[in-house]
């Protein structure tokens, strides 16, 4: 199952109008990018995602903890003059998110405001000693984090 997690619409909308770049690394499947429309009525460019940024799974045929479609958004951002250092990527699971964010470069942010999507993984010993930049309870905590 899948859901909007609760304030991103709201905080998607303030990284939109303070002229932030946004992408999506993503474990998805083909019909990922159709349910921004399903859920939210707007694709996913519509509400700020840089079509050339979004990095699905089922095209790269690599998921997640992979750094497959990290690589190849930190090239892209690269190409663009972005830094790794000045990316934030925001996950909710400690494995597939956080780890390799941290891997290429970027800075990450936990977020755990959503108990049923919420991967800490502490069993895991790939997560052992991995901490993440930031842990946001609510995304609207995000924008007071960013400058720009």
């Amino acid at each position: 199952p899948v859901w909007p997690m609760p304030s991103a619409r709201e905080c998607l909308a303030m990284l939109r109008e303070r002229g932030f770049l946004l992408g999506m690394v993503s474990n998805a499947q083909f019909f990922t990018p159709i349910l921004f429309e399903a859920l939210w009525g707007d694709s996913a460019e519509a509400f700020g995602f840089d079509p050339d940024l979004q990095y699905y799974s089922y095209q790269f045929g690599r998921g997640k903890p992979s750094l497959t479609m990290f690589d190849a958004a930190a090239e892209s951002l690269r190409k663009r003059g972005v830094a790794a250092d000045e990316v934030v990527f925001v996950g909710n699971d400690m494995l597939n998110d956080v780890v390799p964010a941290r891997g290429v470069g970027f800075r990450a942010a936990l977020f755990a405001g959503d108990s049923r999507s919420l991967r800490l993984r502490e069993e895991d010993p790939r997560v052992a000693g991995v901490v993440p930049d930031l842990v946001l309870t609510d995304l609207e905590q995000l924008s007071r984090c960013m400058s720009k």
